[in-house]
């Protein structure tokens, strides 16, 4: 197992009681969700849950990707509670050739509090319908500067504004009420 993999497994696992789980969506995906183009959609580094169980509230048909089991298995049991389900899958996507496509493909793609590596993009670009949305919303350096948090998984200032040819940004926020998070919507053409 690797390393990334058991620091999420042992953060999940100390995390305890799901009825204790207080984690929400992010705001930037609440104000933009009517964006988002109905269906199935991907919950990228879905974590326990926040984003998949607020997508099927809202009537997605949700996919959860993570590193950890632990994650995955606290967010099942998450959704089940509400009533909800959805499909899971373990993948390391910072892994050398992390490949999604066997997910197959999405109306879209929500990211959440997860910097996709550059190699990533074209992978998510491809699984995603054309017309279809990738919400993005993640740490950028103002959160490194105030809190000390790896710059290395912050954003830079524009740092994905042309990720892909096939994305176009149709909608952008950054640091939003020194929120100290950027926040991107990108549409496929």
């Amino acid at each position: 197992m690797p390393n990334a993999q058991q620091k999420w497994d042992k953060r999940y696992a100390a995390k305890g009681d799901l009825s204790e789980c207080t984690s929400k969506p992010p705001e930037f995906l609440v104000r933009n969700l009517d964006q988002l183009k109905r269906g199935r959609v991907l919950d990228l580094a879905a974590g326990d849950g926040a984003v998949s169980l607020y997508l099927a509230e809202q009537g997605f048909e949700v996919v959860a990707v993570e590193i950890s089991q632990v994650g995955l298995d606290r967010l099942e049991t998450r959704l089940s509670n509400k009533g909800f389900k959805c499909d899971t899958a373990v993948i390391d996507l910072e892994s050398t050739g992390a490949d999604l496509s066997a997910l197959g493909e999405f109306d879209s793609i929500v990211i959440s509090r997860y910097k996709p590596v550059s190699d990533l993009w074209a992978g998510l670009a491809s699984i995603t319908k054309t017309d279809g949305h990738i919400l993005l919303t993640t740490f950028n350096t103002q959160h490194h500067q105030r809190t000390g948090f790896s710059q290395r998984f912050c954003l830079a200032p524009n740092e994905i504004q042309n990720v892909d040819d096939a994305l176009e940004v149709i909608l952008q926020e950054s640091d939003r009420d020194s929120s100290g998070m950027d926040s991107y919507l990108y549409k496929k053409v």
